[in-house]
């Protein structure tokens, strides 16, 4: 296993319904955790890089309805 971080931004403040998202993200297959930004402006994902690439990454959050862009 090979654990990768990916940075996100937020490209909007966070709703209930994105935390609840959020809540979701560690049920996904090779997505191991996440940090949101103590200023809520970003976020960063640690996943498993044998499961998944950061183009499925993105698609994952994305998918969630995470407003999110990345920029690492």
């Amino acid at each position: 296993m090979t654990r990768v971080e990916l940075q996100y931004e937020l490209t909007k403040p966070l709703g209930d319904a994105d935390y609840q998202r959020l809540s979701r993200l560690l049920s996904v297959y090779g997505v191991m955790s996440y940090k949101l930004k103590q200023d809520l402006t970003g976020m960063m994902v640690e996943y498993d890089a044998s499961r998944l690439n950061p183009d499925g990454v993105d698609r994952v959050l994305h998918g969630n309805g995470l407003p999110v862009k990345r920029i690492s």
